[in-house]
C-alpha cells in the first residue's frame, strides 16, 4: 500500500468518523428536544391539574356554604378556611380603621 492509498484510506476513515459523530450529535439533540417537549407537556398538565383542583375546592366550599357538605373532614377544612377568611377580614377592617385615623 502506497502513501496515496494510506492517505485515501485515512481520509475515508476520517469522513466516516465525522459522519458517525454528526449522526450521534443529531440523535442526542433529537432526544434532548423530545425531553424538553415532554417537560413542557408535564408543565401544561400540572397547570391544568392545579386549575381543576382549585375548581374542586370551590365546589366543595360552595356545598359547605349551602350546608350540603356531609363529609366531616371536608367540613373541618371548610371551617378552617372560613376562620382564616374572618381573620383576613378583621385585619382589613383594622387597616381601614388605621387609615381613617391618619
Amino acid at each position: 500500500m502506497g502513501i496515496v492509498d494510506k492517505v485515501t484510506d485515512m481520509t475515508k476513515k476520517g469522513k466516516q468518523l465525522v459522519q458517525q459523530s454528526k449522526e450521534a450529535a443529531i440523535r442526542k439533540s433529537e432526544q434532548m428536544l423530545r425531553i424538553e417537549r415532554l417537560k413542557m407537556e408535564i408543565n401544561d398538565l400540572r397547570k391544568a391539574k392545579d386549575a381543576r383542583m382549585k375548581a374542586l375546592a370551590r365546589k366543595v366550599y360552595e356545598l359547605y356554604s349551602r350546608n350540603e357538605l356531609r363529609e366531616p373532614e371536608l367540613v373541618n377544612f371548610c371551617q378552617e378556611l372560613k376562620t382564616m377568611q374572618w381573620q383576613i377580614d378583621e385585619r382589613w377592617t383594622e387597616i381601614n380603621h388605621q387609615k381613617n385615623e391618619l
